[in-house]
């Protein structure tokens, strides 16, 4: 049982991960979406910087993500939500939410969102980066 549920958590920090990546190498930015809020930017900084050493830590990686979904702009609010939720659901021993493409496409439009949007591999610790 274990084994399994450190197997599920890796999966979920590892979709994170690679949604990261993946963003990091995305072109360009939707210029015409406006620029996030400081703290939407800041929680994405916390949770870029803080997730790799959460490692196996649902409920702290939980925490993070609930940051952002409290601070997201309009136009990912929802992803946002449901990548929360999903983060929930996981802590809570749902698998289901595991390899979930609905799911995996919120994760990548709230990393997409916050590289882009928040200037994330430009940013300064306290979240005003290029601001």
């Amino acid at each position: 049982m274990h084994a399994s549920r450190g197997v599920g958590l890796r999966a979920v920090v590892a979709l994170g991960l690679l949604a990261a990546a993946l963003t990091a190498c995305s072109r360009g930015s939707d210029s015409s979406l406006p620029t996030p809020s400081k703290a939407f930017c800041q929680a994405a900084y916390d949770y870029d910087t803080n997730l790799p050493k959460l490692i196996g830590k649902i409920r702290k990686q939980t925490d993070l993500v609930a940051k952002l979904a409290a601070t997201a702009p309009k136009d990912i609010e929802k992803d946002a939500h449901t990548y929360l939720d999903a983060m929930q659901r996981r802590a809570s021993g749902d698998t289901s939410v595991v390899d979930n493409p609905k799911i995996q496409t919120a994760v990548d439009n709230v990393n997409r969102r916050a590289a882009e949007g928040c200037k994330l591999y430009k940013q300064n610790q306290d979240g005003s980066g290029g601001i």
